[in-house]
């Protein structure tokens, strides 16, 4: 379990809180510099998390900031959907068609996702054991589980 830290709680506990800065920010600006703060709370978190020596920690970070500049690609995407969405909530009523264009979005953001973690396997696996890698992967998971639903207490139900 990550939490075996105060520092890691306290991290955890911001990351989730920036995710509803994220869909409250008034700017693009605001959105980048809120985004921009959460990954460095998410690589603290990684880092505090996930023991590695020094020489795999060199192996390991330029994979990881590679890994993150992909991942924050579909952050992008999930931005722009959800902006969307929240355009037509205020607007007026969500017709069937956006219904449909925004859950297939959704699903190949998904998709997406998955596909990019399944090709980190291979390069997370020549710089850390079998072990470390899976134990990436579930910090990745629970910090994405955490911001998933900060971000889904946020948007209401279509109507």
């Amino acid at each position: 379990m990550i939490m075996k830290k105060p520092t890691t709680l306290i991290l955890l506990f911001l990351l989730a809180l920036g995710a509803t800065g994220v869909l409250q920010a008034q700017t693009t600006s605001d959105i980048a510099v809120a985004r921009s703060d959460l990954q460095a709370d998410r690589q603290a978190v990684v880092a505090a998390n996930l023991p590695m020596t020094e020489a795999q920690a060199a192996a390991f970070w330029p994979v990881y900031r590679t890994y993150r500049t992909e991942m924050a690609v579909l952050g992008d995407q999930t931005q722009k959907m959800i902006t969307a969405y929240a355009n037509s909530y205020s607007d007026a009523a969500v017709t069937d068609a956006q219904g449909m264009a925004l859950t297939k979005d959704y699903l190949k953001l998904l998709k997406a996702t998955v596909e990019l973690r399944e090709k980190y396997v291979g390069r997370f696996s020549e710089v850390l054991p079998g072990k470390s890698v899976m134990r990436f992967y579930q910090i990745e998971n629970k910090l994405d589980a955490m911001l998933m639903s900060a971000i889904a207490d946020e948007i209401p139900l279509v109507d």
